[in-house]
């Protein structure tokens, strides 16, 4: 026994022996031995400038007491680095700091495990960095699970700045980090305010400069597994105003984030440089929406984006609906669903002279903004899109719009695109392939029983009260406007008129019958039967030819002849009446109808119009009554279909 008693105070003489030398050793001298084993263990090349200390320290008072009087060792060390990794581009060192104080348990050493109960930094700076291989610079080892593990209690510091280099998200950006003022000194883990710290944010994600303010909670908690940290942020995207408020789960490795997300900007076509999503030169948007960020597992991880129960407006269009981007594994991929009360084509590509950066062009009508086909390949997208109204056009409005829409190698199609109009239901394709230069377009519409009346409200106005129009359209085109491809344009139109009624007013104007116009005018109009109507447009070149274009009635015929230049957005057009009864002071003659889609000019022919007022002057010297024979205008014989003459035997005219 007194042996055993022996050897036991021997072995307490040696631990006090190893515990005052620990504390009474200067280790200034052991200095270049301990860098050197440090610069081999981390296989980097590791400074300290300043004074190195080791003791030993008991715990602080917001511990229990029995933790509290657990001996452990206190490191001190002043004007310390760490060099980067070999491959690293981000800069000579991973991290610096002008103090360290650190305080651990010995025992978990052994089992290669830092317990690190307490760690204060003084002017810490920190890069991180992951190249195109995805090797992390802050991991000394190539295994995905490092020799070490460590586990952080407490925290404090001043100002720490941090810098995030991600060459696989393409992003570069740094944080200066300091304690909110009033933020207890030495936040303890699991045991942290909502909100400790502030940081200013600034670099560049993708194409985007990033400038950002906003607060998060412990530091402490960026490190250690298992937190949920919550983070708020506000700032600008590029050009986009951003906002953020929500939490980030487990963000040493971030499995998820929830975030309430609002941006919003001049044009959604901003919000290409930090997303890669292709989206239209528009009006002012502003949108709002959950976001949650999901990090699936494989290699590389799967980041899967959801933008969830989004609601927003772009110029006076609304929208509303949900969208995943699945980012990380190959292409990118955009799935979304949106439904609208009001869609404005004015909005999303709006008039030549009123977007930003637009090239304007005098006295045009067709939009001439120019997309951008070589972004269409940074990702694939599904859009399912369903609304009340499309407004095409002011006076145009489509009803119940709905379309499925893709986006692949450069390929954005419209198919199918289904809408009502006019009491009548449309329904086409459209197709813009962007592998070339130029992008190619083709466009096939067929609609049926659209009203007249309801299709030209201004008709109605007058009681007008035409049939059913039933017609297709087949175009194909190459520009990177919607006016350079009309201007290129080959293809087709074609519709016909079912039978109705229209206003004699507009039968005998376009006939320029004076008497019949007036009276019809001023006294009581009334509707004329229509037989049919019929327009057979063909277009090559951007040359619209009218190769038939007729208005049958029980009273006229009226044919429509001439050219439209879809280019230069000029008319050339000629309005042929055939009256079908005897007419007195009558004027007819064929109209012009010429000038641009803007400023377009009516007018009659001259020579004929001219000819016969002339004529009427002449015999008004020698006999007034007989100045009337000139204005009166027989009828002729023409058969009541819209047929070209030639099909029913008659003569051509």
């Amino acid at each position: 026994m007194m042996v055993l008693g022996w050897m036991l105070a021997a072995l307490a003489a040696l631990v006090l022996v190893a515990a005052a030398a620990v504390a009474w050793f200067d280790w200034n001298l052991a200095k270049p031995w301990i860098v050197a084993r440090l610069s081999a263990v981390l296989e980097r090349p590791v400074w300290v400038e300043g004074d190195i200390a080791l003791g030993w320290s008991r715990g602080p008072d917001s511990e229990s007491r029995a933790t509290r009087l657990l001996p452990r060792l206190r490191l001190t060390a002043g004007k310390v680095a760490v060099g980067n990794a070999a491959w690293a581009r981000s800069g000579p060192l991973l991290a610096s700091a002008d103090a360290i104080d650190v305080s651990f348990s010995p025992l978990p050493l052994l089992h290669k495990h830092w317990l690190i109960t307490d760690l204060r930094l003084s002017g810490a700076v920190v890069v991180m960095e992951r190249d195109s291989d995805r090797r992390k610079n802050w991991r000394f080892s190539q295994s995905e699970e490092p020799a070490w593990s460590y586990d952080i209690h407490r925290l404090e510091f001043d100002r720490a700045r941090l810098r995030y280099v991600d060459l696989p998200l393409d992003m570069d950006l740094a944080f200066d980090i300091s304690p909110l003022p009033g933020a207890p000194q030495g936040v303890l883990k699991n045991d942290t305010p909502d909100l400790a710290i502030s940081a200013r944010l600034s670099g560049r994600y993708k194409e985007a400069e990033v400038k950002a303010a906003g607060q998060g909670g412990a530091l402490l908690d960026l490190l250690n597994d298992g937190a949920l940290y919550p983070l708020r942020a506000e700032g600008q995207v590029g050009r986009v105003h951003a906002a953020i408020n929500g939490t980030l789960s487990n963000p040493h490795r971030l499995a998820r984030a929830d975030l309430k997300l609002s941006l919003d900007g001049a044009t959604l076509a901003d919000l290409y440089p930090a997303t890669g999503v292709l989206l239209p030169q528009s009006q002012a948007f502003r949108t709002q929406g959950q976001l949650a960020i999901i990090r699936e597992g494989g290699k590389p991880a799967l980041w899967d984006w959801r933008y969830q129960r989004f609601t927003g407006t772009v110029g006076q269009s609304d929208f509303a609906g949900d969208a995943q981007y699945l980012l990380g594994q190959g292409q990118p991929r955009l799935r979304t669903t949106v439904r609208s009360r009001l869609m404005r084509m004015a909005d999303i590509v709006p008039a030549n002279d009123s977007a930003k950066g637009e090239r304007k062009r005098a006295d045009k009508l067709l939009p001439a903004h120019a997309f951008e086909p070589g972004r269409w390949g940074a990702l694939d997208a599904e859009i399912s899109f369903s609304g009340e109204q499309f407004a095409l056009l002011p006076k145009l409005v489509w009803q119940d719009p709905a379309a499925e829409i893709r986006l692949k190698d450069k390929v954005l199609s419209f198919d199918p695109l289904r809408f009502s109009m006019a009491g009548g239901k449309a329904e086409g394709s459209l197709v813009l392939d962007g592998r070339q230069d130029k992008i190619r377009s083709r466009l096939r519409l067929d609609a049926q029983g659209l009203q007249v009346k309801r299709l030209f409200p201004e008709l109605a106005a007058m009681q007008a009260s035409f049939g059913r129009i039933n017609g297709s359209a087949e175009l194909s085109g190459a520009g990177n406007s919607i006016a350079d491809m009309l201007g290129t344009a080959d293809g087709k139109l074609q519709a016909e008129v079912s039978e109705g009624s229209i206003s004699q007013f507009i039968l005998e104007a376009a006939g320029l019958n004076l008497a019949d116009a007036v009276f019809a005018r001023f006294y009581k109009d009334k509707q004329v039967r229509l037989h049919c109507a019929v327009a057979d447009v063909r277009i090559a070149g951007g040359q619209a030819d009218m190769k038939r274009f007729a208005v049958n009635t029980e009273d006229a015929l009226i044919e429509v002849g001439g050219r439209v230049d879809l280019a230069r957005e000029a008319l050339d057009l000629v309005i042929r009446p055939h009256t079908k009864r005897l007419r007195v002071l009558s004027l007819r003659s064929p109209l012009t109808v010429k000038g641009s889609f803007s400023h377009p000019l009516i007018g009659a022919e001259s020579g004929p119009l001219a000819a016969r007022a002339g004529a009427a002057a002449a015999l008004a010297l020698v006999a007034p009554l007989a100045a009337v024979v000139p204005l009166i205008t027989p009828g002729e014989d023409i058969p009541d279909d819209c047929r070209p003459p030639a099909a029913v035997g008659a003569p051509a005219r």
